[in-house]
């Protein structure tokens, strides 16, 4: 072997083994992040790895079977398994839950070692943030503008009784130097003859005042009974960002009157623990919210049972109509094809606290009929309607549309019986 052969040969093996062991390594991580994937996907609705869900922890699963091979094949087809086997274990294990069979598993032998690599090796979790206050998206902090101006006002009024006053003692002792006498009217009286003799400005700031006062007393007298943004706190911090927007919930998973009555209805306690009864930990407050669900519900965590009283969620409602008001959610979600959104906002990016999005009043619900098209097309329940609009508006052509105003939508009986 050459020199440059006895030098290059280390070099070459040392770097064919890092490359190796690279190569093993990165094949190893992407084993295990696609375990990962598979275990949500296959296990992870009965399982968890450190408790127990509708089936057993799995952590440490290799160790409690004989062999790896039989554990695969119960996995591939736990019944099947069963009548063949005579695993004594196993059956021991279906006599343990109640006889409930695990259902055969579409995965093959290299999807099995994925799962069972990740199940003995789960990556470390990350902390969960420390949340500092309330995450809110919305400022619920009321308006003091009108507060700070007629504070300043007052003080304003304050300045000139203390220069009037600084006015009339200087006045006085300037008499007295003098020997002369001098003659002092009263605050009011000074602020009558200033008007008396700049009549002008004075009808002109009189009709400011008067202006002000009637505008603010409007808009007062109009936001009566409206509450737009209004976001009361609730028992629970519920996130509709976390739960419709990142994970996609479907609204009327929870609500899910929305599409068949008046209301749309607040989702029982059960509704959560669908989910929850295997997710114990949230992103945001960890277990202390999850926790007032299981206390809501009856259930333990540790036991996997409804073995405690239950508790009413006393939610704070936030939408809500007079009673001479009319609305029915499924006329607007099924027949007129409206999303949520329309009347609440992006509800997907709002985190706690929920609040109103929509003024909710008469005049906004008009302008909206007066603008929003009839879904007619695929629509039999506009069918006929849709007919008779366009045979009455044939000699229109430019009406190319029809809104809920053309179907009624303004007649007060509509909304109001």
């Amino acid at each position: 072997m050459t020199l440059l052969g006895m030098h290059f040969a280390p070099r070459f093996h040392a770097t064919f083994f890092a490359l190796l062991i690279f190569l093993l390594i990165g094949s190893s991580a992407g084993m295990a992040q696609d375990g990962e994937k598979l275990f949500r996907a296959n296990c992870a609705s009965c399982h968890k790895l450190d408790k127990k869900l509708i089936g057993p922890a799995l952590s440490g699963v290799t160790e409690r079977w004989e062999s790896r091979e039989n554990l695969v094949a119960w996995i591939k087809n736990s019944q099947e398994y069963l009548e063949t086997s005579g695993d004594a274990y196993a059956t021991a294990l279906f006599e343990e839950y109640n006889g409930s069979i695990m259902p055969a598993q579409a995965v093959n032998d290299e999807d099995i070692a994925a799962i069972l690599g990740y199940i003995e090796n789960p990556p470390i979790a990350a902390a969960a943030p420390v949340v500092v206050g309330d995450p809110t998206t919305t400022s619920n902090d009321p308006d003091y503008s009108i507060y700070w101006l007629a504070g300043f006002i007052v003080l304003a009024l304050i300045l000139i009784r203390v220069l009037f006053s600084l006015s009339k003692s200087l006045k006085r002792m300037n008499a007295e130097v003098e020997g002369t006498e001098v003659k002092i009217t009263s605050y009011f009286g000074s602020i009558s003859k200033w008007m008396g003799n700049n009549k002008r400005a004075s009808l002109g700031i009189s009709i400011v005042l008067l202006v002000f006062v009637l505008v603010q007393t409007w808009y007062g007298a109009k936001g009566i009974g409206v509450y737009q943004g209004y976001a009361p706190e609730q028992p629970i911090k519920f996130s509709h960002k976390i739960h419709a927007g990142d994970n996609g919930i479907n609204c009327v998973y929870c609500h899910h009157s929305a599409e068949k009555g008046k209301n749309a209805g607040i989702p029982s306690v059960n509704v959560c623990m669908n989910c929850h009864k295997g997710i114990e930990e949230g992103s945001l407050y960890g277990t202390e919210e999850i926790g007032k669900i299981y206390e809501a519900a009856g259930y333990n965590p540790e036991t996997a049972a409804y073995d405690k009283p239950q508790m009413p969620i006393k939610w704070v409602r936030i939408h809500n109509l007079p009673d001479f008001a009319y609305f029915n959610h499924s006329q607007h979600v099924i027949v007129g094809e409206q999303e949520c959104q329309t009347c609440h906002g992006e509800v997907e990016s709002y985190d706690y606290p929920m609040k109103q999005y929509a003024e909710l009043t008469m005049g906004w619900c008009i302008n909206c009929h007066r603008e929003t098209e009839v879904k007619t097309a695929s629509n039999d329940y506009y069918s006929k309607l849709h007919q008779q609009l366009k045979e009455k508006y044939k000699d229109d052509p430019e009406r190319k549309k029809f809104t809920v105003e053309d179907i009624g939508g303004l007649e007060c009986a509509k909304c109001h019986y």
